[in-house]
């Protein structure tokens, strides 16, 4: 019998969503199985870049018939230009997905726009934008080494893990692109950020063809290419701030669901019996991921101390496993270990060790990875008391009601959006002024509010009969209505609280796109790399497209 609610709705604490991996339901590990299972094919149709890896590269892919093409523009940059600030307005490459075949107008029109990112003139044919910069010592190290006929060293790759960082990954209706709606409908990229996750591994295809073209060109005669054995340790960099965290707030159903198909896919596992060879593969799997984190690179030192319990709690989490093996303890099911790290280990030990359990059952997770869309309706229920009302706040929001907003620390931030780059930014209530421009983020605040005033009505009016005169209450009543089955949707803290630390949202969010490589800039921006270990495109097959998870230096031999 299937344990239900493996994982409960605390999961989505700020703490516990700062603590996520990246598993199999990451829509870049399922993005590229859909690659080689369906047999897309992308192949470069233009490469038009001079000496020094300036110019014009287009990638054509073609699903079902349908061709839609990469376009790469590549520039000089100068140093004092280079930025991975939201505020830049120049960068080493652009990039734009398009759905069609390019022909000379087309790139005429895209390398006139496509450069300028948010500036440029985008139609409904561009489903993403996207821009990045060189890691330059890396890139100039790369370049150095392979025109002279040498290999670099692996561990040098590993202090930086990518040649080309992105600062921005537009798409969903952004600057004139193609929105959702539309892209779902007519193209083949039917599932949450499956285009953009496309977009950046044909980047990362990229960054490799450009640095070995300059390495040709600087020294023809000698110059060699990366070997896959460190090749494949390249990923993509990002660089992410705020911009991310309201996304989900805004779209809390989306967010349920995605947390729904990870519990569902854990559910249709750890009732399984533990199966001895299944066993010592996940040991081998956490070991893989205490290796990784061994090897990660940060000087955040939070995120230092942090990765430091982790490796602490995993070591112990894989000795106690050894002992279940010497039969010190008696356990039947998977949910037995899993239980073991809900008791006695970190956050992150715990996710790790769900994750890892996920790969050893690549059957039970695949379905779910392919339905992580849903719609954002959300309706208010007129008909409703305020009886009824003020009960679905006890029961769905009683972390919020826990919060004192009397307190200065429990009502110290603002989120409101940057005129400069209309990019969401947050604000010190007490100490900067602009808290008039606030957007309404603060679940908790508005709830308390609403719940204070309900105390004092009278709670046999209806809904529709109270917001006739309380209208300001419309959107946070049709929110709490609208979110009754959807465990997983709010964020169960208070986002505006002193303390908060906004990086966890960040990361919450990326480890379902799948980034890893976590390191932290500040509580509000963190660098992390994408694709980290995936095979590439010529070496793409059925025993390594999903194998690439925590990848380490020694993952390819």
């Amino acid at each position: 019998m299937l344990q239900q609610n493996i994982i409960s709705s605390d999961i989505m604490t700020l703490d516990k969503m700062g603590s996520r991996y990246p598993s199999r339901l990451s829509f870049s590990r399922s993005m590229l199985r859909r690659l080689l299972f369906d047999n897309w094919k992308i192949s470069k149709s233009t490469f038009d870049l001079d000496d020094d890896g300036y110019g014009t590269v287009i990638y054509e892919i073609v699903i079902n018939n349908n061709t839609y093409s990469l376009v790469c523009f590549s520039q000089h940059l100068d140093s004092s230009d280079r930025s991975d600030r939201v505020i830049a307005e120049k960068w080493d490459t652009a990039y734009s997905l398009i759905s069609g075949k390019l022909n000379n107008d087309d790139v005429s029109r895209l390398r006139k726009n496509v450069p300028l990112q948010e500036s440029g003139r985008n139609s409904s044919k561009e489903l993403i934008l996207s821009r990045a910069n060189k890691s330059v010592r890396l890139f100039e190290y790369v370049v150095s080494c392979l025109s002279k006929g040498t290999q670099p060293d692996i561990n040098e790759i590993n202090k930086v893990g990518y040649l080309l960082r992105t600062t921005a990954v537009y798409g969903s209706g952004k600057f004139g692109l193609s929105d959702f709606t539309n892209t779902k409908e007519t193209t083949d990229f039917n599932q949450p950020f499956r285009a953009e996750m496309l977009a950046v591994y044909i980047i990362r295809e990229f960054s490799v063809d450009l640095v070995e073209h300059v390495a040709r060109k600087k020294n023809p005669n000698k110059a060699v290419k990366l070997q896959n054995t460190i090749k494949q340790h390249l990923g993509i960099g990002n660089s992410t701030g705020l911009g991310m965290a309201p996304f989900i707030i805004k779209h809390p159903k989306l967010i349920n669901k995605w947390m729904n198909q990870y519990t569902k896919s854990l559910n249709q596992v750890v009732n399984k019996n533990i199966d001895p060879i299944k066993l010592s593969n996940y040991s081998k799997l956490l070991e893989k991921a205490l290796i990784y984190l061994k090897e990660v690179t940060t000087f955040d030192e939070y995120q230092i101390k942090k990765n430091a319990k982790t490796l602490e709690d995993l070591k112990k989490f894989i000795n106690h496993i050894k002992n279940f093996k010497n039969k010190k303890y008696n356990y039947v099911h998977w949910i037995d270990l899993i239980n073991y790290t809900s008791k006695n280990l970190n956050d992150d030990t715990q996710e790790i060790a769900r994750v890892q359990l996920l790969e050893l059952y690549p059957e039970d997770s695949e379905v779910f990875a392919e339905d992580m869309s849903d719609t954002e309706l959300m309706e208010i229920n007129e008909t409703q008391t305020l009886k009824e009302l003020k009960s679905e706040i006890e029961n769905n929001y009683s972390w919020a009601l826990k919060v004192d907003f009397a307190k200065k620390d429990n009502n110290f931030l603002f989120w409101y959006i940057s005129a400069a780059k209309l990019e969401p930014r947050l604000g010190e209530r007490y100490n900067e002024d602009g808290s008039e421009l606030e957007q309404n983020l603060g679940v908790a605040k508005m709830v308390n509010n609403l719940y204070a005033k309900l105390q004092k009505e009278n709670l046999d009016l209806s809904v529709a009969e109270y917001l006739l005169f309380n209208p300001k209450f419309r959107g946070i009543i049709r929110r709490i209505q609208s979110l009754t089955k959807y465990p997983f949707a709010e964020v169960k803290d208070n986002i505006l609280g002193k303390n908060t630390m906004p990086i966890n949202m960040l990361r919450f969010k990326l480890s379902f796109f799948g980034a890893n490589r976590y390191d932290p800039k500040s509580d509000r921006w963190l660098r992390v790399s994408f694709f980290s270990g995936a095979p590439f495109l010529s070496d793409l097959n059925n025993e390594n497209v999903d194998s690439w998870g925590f990848a380490t230096m020694n993952s390819y031999n």
